[in-house]
């Protein structure tokens, strides 16, 4: 099963075709999936991982090797949050992590950055950081085992069986 994703701009020649889903859990307010693109290099450039909203409304998309760092990244920002302050390691190649306060919400918001073709932000309620890092490191781990390739496994019996 083939699915498309978005580079950010309408056009069909923006589009990149990924060819399995693996869906690893969900917090209340995301969810997290692996996915596999056929038509890269192999290794981690045919692998991503991404972070949606449950409504759909906004994923943000990371490489294949990243899942874990966020994880740590998530941790991080959950025992150094400061509202309103972009946090320390706040900020990667990938993405920025602020921590923001509505009212008596507390919430850090995930975004793409600058050299990102379209910014797209994700919030996450800080009660969820825990549980959104965990499910980061399944993502971590299935992609590892799945860069791996299923070398073990014959494509057909030995005929003395």
């Amino acid at each position: 099963m083939s699915f498309w994703l978005s580079s950010g701009t309408p056009d069909a020649d923006n589009l990149t075709e990924v060819e399995e889903r693996y869906p690893i859990g969900e917090t209340g307010s995301v969810a997290v999936s692996v996915m596999r693109h056929e038509r890269r290099e192999p290794g981690y450039p045919m692998w991503s991982s991404a972070i949606s909203t449950r409504g759909g409304e906004a994923t943000v998309h990371v490489p294949g090797h990243y899942p874990g760092v966020l994880a740590l990244r998530l941790r991080q920002a959950d025992e150094r949050f400061v509202p309103g302050a972009r946090l320390p390691a706040g900020r990667d190649e990938y993405l920025e992590l602020t921590a923001l306060v509505r009212e008596d919400e507390e919430t850090l918001a995930l975004s793409s950055t600058a050299r990102s073709p379209v910014r797209v932000t994700v919030e996450v309620p800080r009660r969820e950081l825990g549980e959104l890092a965990t499910l980061l490191d399944h993502a971590q781990s299935l992609i590892e085992e799945l860069r791996q390739g299923l070398g073990l496994v014959p494509d057909s019996l030995p005929d003395a069986l």
